[in-house]
């Protein structure tokens, strides 16, 4: 949500980055991990920090910078500390 005051905030962005190139936005980290099964092998999540001037128009410190997202554990691997 954007109102007044909060231009000067920044507000996370994320996108799913496909092997492709091809480039889509979400609103949460979880969307965007509930999402990436669907674009492929390759496709990685990224993040950036953005602050909204006005709707539309948004401008970064930081580039865009890839997160690492924990796979499912695969049958008959024991993670550490557990059983």
């Amino acid at each position: 949500m954007v109102g007044i005051g909060l231009a000067g905030m920044p507000m996370p962005e994320w996108k799913i980055r496909t092997g492709h190139g091809k480039e889509y936005v979400f609103d949460s980290l979880e969307e965007a991990v509930e999402a990436l099964p669907d674009y492929g092998e390759g496709a990685t999540v990224w993040r950036r920090d953005v602050y909204r001037a006005t709707p539309f128009i948004t401008g970064t410190r930081r580039p865009w910078r890839q997160v690492e997202v924990p796979g499912p554990t695969q049958p008959g691997v024991v993670q550490d500390g557990e059983g």
